[in-house]
């Protein structure tokens, strides 16, 4: 670690890493990269908070240079400056987004086995999602027995507004955000079950927050009918959802309660397994379940 650190820095100190020929902008926002990368290896659990002086003599980088990295990273949220020691520590949105990173990548781990359950239960296909730039990312897919002729596969982004998952997201949201979420994505009439109307995409939202499960009624395909419910972490937060998808000869109006049923309580497990506690596992206690009779709900 601390051989491949001072290799980074004497590259750095002798002109920067060897590139093939960019333009100057080019060149100039990679090599400002990696000083910062190299500002960033300077702080440890030893020495949480350094001077301007300090930075500079660790990164061999002039103390200009690296004051106005500091300035700039300042400024970005990535560092805090002490007022009253004028010294700089890692900002709270470094820790945020490495909290991100690590909960998607125990977000999988953790609900695989749900899932694979959830799958052998229902005997339809499972999905675990997130949402990714407004839209839905495939994160985990469990296929059930039967062939299932689905638009669906890991790393694939999909609408919010016409998919359980997305629904099951957005309904954890406040209504504004949920509203941005929708305005800022083309919006796409897929099938005649689309919901294409804001108003009216709010407020199946509301029914879906009501009853606790998101419902897709063939509104991205026609035949595919499929049930979710969100994911929530440790701080209440939602993280995530999970969906059952199969063919609406078989997920059929009257089964879709007891999907749903299912669904939310094989979510509020992984939520409880992610630190969300016991209130996430009674959630579905405190659910009013309403009949479901086909349509776009």
């Amino acid at each position: 670690m601390r051989q491949h650190k001072s290799k980074r820095m004497a590259r750095l100190r002798n002109g920067g890493p060897a590139l093939r020929p960019q333009t100057e902008g080019t060149l100039y926002r990679i090599q400002v990269i990696d000083r910062a990368a190299l500002i960033f290896d300077c702080f440890t659990f030893d020495k949480p908070e350094l001077s301007v002086r300090e930075v500079s003599d660790a990164t061999r980088l002039h103390k200009s240079t690296a004051h106005r990295i500091l300035m700039a990273l300042e400024h970005n949220g990535f560092v805090e400056q002490n007022p009253e020691t004028s010294k700089y520590n890692l900002g709270i949105k470094l820790f945020k987004l490495g909290h991100q990173a690590v909960a998607r990548l125990s977000l999988r781990d953790t609900a695989r086995p749900f899932l694979r359950a959830l799958m052998e239960e229902t005997g339809e296909t499972v999905h675990l999602a997130v949402l990714d730039n407004d839209q839905v990312l495939y994160l985990e897919k469990v296929e059930g027995p039967h062939a299932l002729r689905m638009p669906s596969r890991v790393g694939r982004h999909i609408p919010t507004y016409c998919t359980s998952l997305g629904k099951a997201i957005m309904s954890c949201l406040g209504e504004t955000e949920a509203k941005r979420i929708i305005q800022r994505q083309p919006i796409q009439r897929y099938t005649a079950n689309t919901v294409t109307n804001v108003e009216e995409l709010l407020a199946e939202l509301r029914r879906t927050r009501k009853r606790g499960y998101a419902i897709d009624n063939e509104e991205i395909e026609i035949g595919l009918r499929c049930v979710g419910a969100p994911i929530r972490d440790y701080t209440g937060e939602v993280v995530a959802a999970i969906s059952v998808a199969g063919p609406s000869a078989r997920i059929k109006p009257e089964r879709v309660a007891v999907i749903g049923k299912t669904v939310l309580k094989v979510a509020a497990s992984i939520s409880h397994e992610l630190g969300y506690g016991k209130a996430a596992l009674s959630e579905r206690k405190t659910i009013k379940e309403e009949p479901y009779v086909g349509g776009s709900q």
